[in-house]
């Protein structure tokens, strides 16, 4: 039996950082069928998630006519040929139930589909990457430029400028988007034009604008190892028998090469 260590003899290291610094993943770009996958799905997603407001659905004389819409000032919920009330929201409850069920039935049999393929902040943070790569090369020359000492040079500043300008550019569009299912999205869209939408639609513009820059440009894997599903279905490495999110094992595979 193992005797027991003396208090005086223990040595803690109050000055020891909560968290483990991140280190920067550099991706590789690589192809194949399930990157053609990845990259399939991608674009369904970004275009069912920034099209579907302005599709149409005709529900009669005095009805709104948007196919997907949360009415919040008639406490009413549309989606296609579903309507939805207050006092309904027990099928709410019912389909987040089976969403849950779903998702965790879908890490049991096929791994980590949905973190790999579905999940929103891998589909942004795969856009931004694909933004990231075109305009400062694949994965070693992106290494070369972050590590050169010398001080940057125009061509480098542009870079930085053009690529940060485009992921603001989509994120402002992704929190345009996200605005469009709570108003009739063509005329929200004029009234946002000419400054007359509510003071409310601008703030949350800016704050889905804020939150996809910063979690799809910068906190990327560390939005998947610290969230909630990502703890619960991630599995462990080959090698260490850590857990790793899907980003950031892609980029230790490519670290490996």
């Amino acid at each position: 039996m193992t005797p027991p260590v003396k208090p005086e003899v223990l040595q803690i290291d109050d000055d020891r950082p909560l968290y483990v610094a991140q280190r920067k993943v550099y991706p590789q770009s690589i192809s194949g069928t399930f990157r053609r996958i990845k990259w399939t799905l991608m674009v369904v997603c970004l275009g069912v998630y920034y099209l579907l407001p302005f599709v149409r659905w005709n529900r009669g004389l005095g009805a709104p006519d948007q196919a997907v819409l949360i009415d919040l000032p008639n406490s009413r919920f549309y989606f296609f040929f579903i309507e939805l009330w207050p006092q309904e929201v027990y099928y709410f409850t019912g389909l987040l139930i089976v969403a849950a069920v779903t998702l965790f039935l879908m890490n049991s049999v096929g791994g980590r589909v949905w973190c790999g393929y579905l999940c929103p902040q891998t589909v942004w943070t795969d856009l931004f990457y694909a933004v990231e790569r075109l305009i400062e090369g694949d994965r070693r020359e992106r290494m070369k430029k972050d590590a050169a000492a010398d001080p940057m040079k125009l061509e480098r500043i542009s870079e930085i400028v053009l690529k940060h300008s485009i992921w603001l550019l989509i994120a402002w569009w992704t929190g345009g988007a996200w605005v469009l299912y709570f108003n009739d999205a063509p005329t929200l869209v004029k009234q946002l034009v000419t400054f007359q939408a509510p003071m409310v639609a601008y703030l949350w513009i800016g704050i889905l604008t804020a939150t996809t820059y910063l979690l799809a440009g910068f906190m990327r894997e560390q939005v998947c190892t610290y969230s909630a599903h990502g703890r619960a279905s991630r599995q462990p490495s080959p090698t260490n028998g850590r857990s790793m999110s899907p980003i950031a094992t892609t980029g230790a595979k490519s670290a490996a090469r």
